[in-house]
């Protein structure tokens, strides 16, 4: 059998949005990596390296090879002979190049080899694990970094350079493999006939094209799927001609439609809830051990406690801004890029006034939502700063990360009210940037400031500073571009 016929399975597998999405996504992790390992004068600048491209392995893995269960269900509903074992080879052959090219490459240089095979498998397998398991596992995903911080430090476990570390890593390795191979089989089985709600695993969502096809955000079917008390309970009752922003919002609908306040209170506690779960694992892991090591657990609470918060202030930040920008822009194309009549019937709103007053109120509702919630990011990286103010660059980092966001959301806004919006590949490489500088923003000043400072994270800090101004320019531009099109528009509800 022909080897190359074992690498077209994923691509054939998932779809087009999904497969070039991931390989920009990995290529840009890649490239990362070789300026990490070329640039970086340190002595361990290798694991910097390493670590770029273990993100990129695990997004990969995540996010396009795991849609080869979608083939494997489909071919054994259809009873294909031999493509099960197709897939499998496939599978492991991407695993022996993905793997093992790096790690010639480090044998070649003479650097560790065994440590670097055994993190990168494990990210391999954790990110397989991270979309076979029910979606509700994913909501805590973000809470793990902090979480391991704390179980390392609080165990003292043995660190990448250690010559432990494989020892320790191989043994979760294998029991990650085995729960993905468990699960695997345990969704083949199953075939394609699975309820699609929270109890369900995030793979077969991509079936839709829900990863990487924008439109299928929101869906109706999709928010149909969503446990009662996940569901918002709207507020039509000041919808009408005396309060045109209300009716402007039950227009654009999605997360722009009024809720009532105890929908606005319910959710809030969910998201509290979600960002207290690694400050009270930090501070349970603290309290954890051997019993003459309890004497001094009270006094690490505190540490435990802001390396949570940390923790989860990151996590917040990686995950809030760039989704914002996603889902505004999302919402709103819904309305401003349908081939229907559906836009210029808003026009017909009573109480909107003319022309110039319904364009100022367009930009106050399109735009005052998402940038309120960028601004509530922003307050709460001051607050943090403020209080801890020993962690300043840290955290002005995530502050520049939290402005640039909300610059992109603007800009796309500008763009869709003005009739210029971008193009599908332009609006997923910015998206991408976007996160992609989030994640460095909050990495590279932890590893460049942490207890073990490395100097070729200092060194990125500037060109990581410099990235976040030509977006932000680029932004610029683009918003004020798609404003003076609004302006020149006879009428905002005109289709373009």
């Amino acid at each position: 059998m022909n080897p190359l016929t074992w690498l077209e399975v994923p691509w054939r597998s998932s779809h087009r949005a999904v497969r070039w999405l991931s390989v920009v996504a990995f290529v840009f992790c890649c490239v990362g990596a070789a300026a990490v390992g070329v640039f970086a004068k340190a002595p361990d600048h290798w694991m910097g390296a390493i670590a770029f491209y273990g993100f990129g392995l695990f997004y990969l893995w995540a996010f396009f090879l795991s849609t080869s269960l979608l083939l494997a269900i489909d071919t054994r509903q259809l009873r294909v002979p031999g493509i099960q074992r197709k897939i499998v080879l496939s599978l492991l052959l991407y695993a022996v190049l993905l793997t093992g090219l790096p790690v010639s490459v480090m044998a070649i240089l003479g650097l560790p080899v065994w440590n670097t095979v055994i993190l990168l498998s494990l990210c391999s397998v954790c990110s397989l694990l991270f979309v076979l398991l029910p979606r509700f596992v994913a909501i805590v995903t973000g809470i793990v970094p902090s979480l391991l911080a704390s179980l390392w430090h609080r165990f003292n476990l043995p660190g990448m350079l250690d010559p432990r570390f494989a020892h320790w890593t191989v043994f979760v390795v294998l029991l990650a493999l085995a729960a993905v191979i468990l699960r695997w089989r345990q969704l083949l089985l199953a075939g394609p006939n699975q309820s699609m709600g929270w109890s369900s695993p995030m793979v077969i969502q991509f079936r839709n094209g829900s990863w990487g096809q924008w439109n299928s955000i929101g869906d109706n079917r999709m928010l149909r799927q969503r446990p009662d008390w996940l569901r918002p309970t709207l507020d039509l009752d000041d919808a009408g001609p005396e309060n045109p922003r209300n009716a402007l919002r039950v227009a654009l609908g999605g997360w722009y439609l009024p809720q009532t306040w105890r929908s606005y209170i319910k959710q809030w506690l969910i998201a509290f809830s979600i960002v207290a779960l690694p400050i009270l694992g930090s501070i349970l892991l603290t309290r954890m051990g051997r019993a003459d090591a309890l004497s001094h657990a009270d006094s690490q609470v505190g540490d435990a406690v802001k390396g949570a918060i940390f923790g989860a202030l990151g996590s917040l930040s990686v995950i809030a801004g760039p989704m914002i920008s996603l889902l505004t822009m999302v919402w709103i194309s819904k309305r401003w890029q349908r081939s229907n009549a559906e836009l210029p019937l808003l026009a017909l709103l009573p109480g909107l006034g003319d022309p110039a007053r319904t364009k100022r109120s367009l930009l106050r509702v399109g735009l005052g939502m998402p940038l309120v919630l960028h601004a509530l990011l922003v307050l709460l990286v001051i607050v943090v700063m403020l209080f801890w103010r020993g962690h300043v660059q840290l955290l002005s980092f995530m502050l520049l990360a939290q402005f640039g966001a909300a610059t992109i959301t603007a800009a796309i806004v500008l763009n869709l009210f003005g009739g210029r919006a971008l193009k599908t590949p332009a609006i997923s490489l910015t998206l991408f940037a976007v996160f992609a500088l989030t994640v460095l923003s909050l990495v590279l000043p932890a590893v460049a400031q942490g207890n073990h400072p490395a100097s070729w994270a200092l060194s990125l800090l500037p060109p990581l500073v410099l990235a976040w101004l030509l977006l932000v320019a680029a932004m610029y531009w683009l918003g004020q571009r798609g404003w003076r099109d609004l302006m020149q528009s006879p009428h905002a509800f005109l289709a373009h």
